[in-house]
């Protein structure tokens, strides 16, 4: 009888914390910050693509991505579990990187573990309620000739690369060889558009990244390569010209969160986000 008891009294106190909104955290392990980012010079989705820009909690230790439409959610630490990392009190930082975009950022306060509400900035349910605007500081656009490539194309492949600055004073590091009568630039990186894998890269010998300046209104630049032995496995590829904007504005610790290695003429190139048109290579 006195085990009866027992239970009855345990099984009313877990249905009375069950229905307690004080022990509500409890049942909640995630909770987000969630919101849209839309890039200038970009068409609405789903006509333009807002995906892949980076969003990084400084101090928080959380990051992701935007998704095709602008859309993203941040995982925040369960309020009250100090092993998973529970937030402190304060204000926090949020920034938005995309490479060839200036980088905008919120900031969001943190009391007893949750989100501070702010009637223009932030819902208490971690609910941005503006959309996050980013500037352009230079537009890429890519074109390859031909697309199509057949089993059996025995010539040229020339990729035509548009640099299209929205600032002045705007410089970008490029991979390139300076001769007397000038430079020869080179340095494409091609991916697998389902793999998201290097499947093939073009350089020259004695090629270095150098800085160099882009005015107004663009900067045409045509890198030619041979097919004849390339033979890349029927698929759909990108063709990725190698391409940073040279800035100071990105936070060192931002840095690390892309993952060193991102500035590299290799695969870690893809590593680092950038919103760039064109480029299609089919093989059949």
């Amino acid at each position: 009888m006195k085990n009866i008891i027992l239970y009855f009294l345990g099984f009313l106190l877990v249905t009375a914390c069950e229905e307690n909104s004080f022990f509500e955290d409890d049942k909640i392990p995630n909770r987000t910050i969630t919101g849209h980012v839309k890039l200038g010079k970009v068409d609405y989705y789903p006509n333009g693509y807002h995906e892949h820009v980076l969003v990084w909690a400084e101090g928080l230790g959380i990051k992701t991505t935007t998704d095709i439409d602008g859309s993203f959610e941040l995982v925040l630490p369960a309020a009250n579990d100090v092993s998973s990392g529970a937030i402190v009190d304060g204000e926090y930082t949020i920034h938005f990187f995309m490479g060839n975009y200036s980088i905008s950022t919120v900031s969001v306060k943190f009391a007893a573990g949750q989100v501070v509400a702010d009637e223009k900035l932030i819902t208490i349910k971690g609910e941005l309620k503006k959309t996050i605007y980013m500037n352009r500081m230079v537009g890429v656009n890519t074109t390859v000739s031909p697309e199509v490539v057949s089993s059996n194309y025995d010539n040229v492949v020339s990729v035509e690369i548009d640099i299209i600055p929205d600032k002045s004073n705007l410089f970008v590091h490029l991979k390139k060889i300076q001769t007397r009568d000038g430079n020869i630039h080179t340095g494409l990186l091609i991916q697998d558009s389902k793999t998201k894998k290097l499947a093939y890269s073009v350089d020259l010998d004695n090629a270095i990244i150098t800085r160099e300046y882009i005015a107004q209104p663009k900067k045409q630049i045509t890198i030619n390569f041979d097919y004849t032995n390339l033979n890349l496995p029927s698929g759909t590829y990108e063709v990725i010209p190698y391409l940073v904007v040279d800035r100071k504005d990105i936070p060192e610790n931002l840095l690390g969160v892309i993952g060193y290695g991102y500035d590299a003429f290799s695969e870690n190139y893809f590593k680092y986000p950038f919103c760039r048109t064109g480029g299609k290579l089919v093989t059949q």
